[in-house]
């Protein structure tokens, strides 16, 4: 029985099968087999950009806790000279500020340090799918123009 619905008698079967596309679009240079190998190439693309990032953020990751140890090493280092031998207070806040000073110092290049780390790693993945994406757009005009040429 058909219903006057041309959505419900329609055989849906084919409707993504790339041969019967090709043949209902008269594409007649259609090749599943570019399409599937350019798909195939950004999934690599994304891939590698993910390996990057992921890299990226090992490194970051290891050199924070490199800092943490480094800092803490360094804290119990002024700790030590400073209940060693209390030296007159004048003495003891120019020790303190210096101290101060010096820690304010690393925590900026150690910021600048994990910034540039970061932004090396995305600047990376950046340039591989920015690359990939202009690969396949040239893929993807060279099939059109070969399309056109086949007509």
């Amino acid at each position: 029985m058909t219903s006057k619905n041309p959505f419900l008698d329609a055989d849906f079967r084919d409707f993504m099968d790339p041969a019967k596309l090709s043949e209902r679009f008269k594409m007649t240079s259609f090749d599943p087999t570019a399409m599937t190998e350019m798909h195939r190439k950004n999934i690599e693309a994304i891939a590698e950009a993910n390996r990057i990032c992921f890299e990226g953020m090992q490194a970051l990751g290891q050199r924070q806790a490199e800092i943490m140890r480094q800092s803490l090493e360094e804290a119990v280092a002024a700790l030590k000279d400073m209940s060693a031998q209390p030296p007159a207070p004048e003495a003891q806040v120019q020790k303190q500020t210096a101290l101060l000073k010096k820690q304010y110092e690393a925590a900026l290049a150690n910021m600048k340090e994990l910034s540039e780390i970061n932004a090396k790693s995305s600047n990376e993945a950046a340039e591989t799918l920015t690359k990939r994406v202009s690969e396949c757009l040239d893929e993807i005009a060279k099939t059109l123009a070969d399309m056109g040429k086949a007509k």
